[in-house]
């Protein structure tokens, strides 16, 4: 654990997010973290039911990894469209 109370695994897979797509707080095109929130939602409804059925380590793990993902996304900042904006 960190200073945070985050552990390893989920410093990894959060420093993966970082390097793929920047800090949350980044904006990035609504359409994109639209469809990443959605695919992450569907991965965690998919990891949820998979650890009830088998609570296994790589189940426990996929999970933690579905949560991050959908944390992140959902925290994820936007580029607003504007109607005012030049093409």
């Amino acid at each position: 654990m960190n200073e945070y109370g985050h552990s390893e695994t989920e410093e990894l897979i959060y420093g993966a997010l970082k390097r793929e797509y920047g800090e949350v707080w980044e904006k990035m095109d609504e359409e994109i973290v639209q469809k990443k929130i959605d695919a992450s939602k569907k991965l965690y409804e998919i990891a949820v039911d998979d650890f009830r059925k088998n609570q296994s380590a790589f189940n426990y793990n996929i999970l933690i990894t579905a949560m991050l993902s959908l944390q992140y996304w959902n925290q994820k900042k936007t580029k607003l469209f504007s109607l005012t904006e030049d093409f």
